[in-house]
């Protein structure tokens, strides 16, 4: 019963991802701290980003949002290490608590290293 659920459980996850990328390229929402406060926050150019990548633009894609493009490099290097290890039939690093803390401060330190005037490179490109 357990195995069940977890497929279910797996499928209804990958579809509400799916159906959530989808409606933000089709709908574009605009970020409501750029809207709100003129700040980009650390998702600032990432449907952009996406569509770049659709169109295997990688470069423009990686302009448009440099930290979102690395984590989606590492986090494709880490799906195919899991698939790697699983037909291996060898155990893996399963993320931690501590990894996820990690990647929220590297965020924030984005965010604030992205909105001072000095460091202009980090700011979404316009199209």
């Amino acid at each position: 019963m357990s195995s069940i659920y977890n497929k279910n459980l797996k499928i209804i996850i990958l579809t509400s991802l799916i159906l959530n990328i989808a409606i933000i390229l089709l709908l574009e929402p605009p970020c409501p701290w750029k809207s709100n406060f003129n700040i980009e926050c650390a998702g600032c150019g990432g449907t952009r980003m996406i569509k770049s990548l659709i169109n295997l633009d990688f470069y423009q894609a990686f302009r448009f949002n440099p930290f979102l493009f690395c984590l989606l490099v590492i986090g494709f290097l880490y799906v195919s290490y899991i698939v790697i290890c699983k037909i291996r039939k060898k155990n893996y690093y399963k993320l931690q608590d501590r990894d996820l803390f990690i990647l929220l401060f590297l965020a924030i330190i984005f965010t604030i290293f992205r909105n001072i005037p000095g460091f202009d490179f980090l700011k979404s490109t316009k199209l």
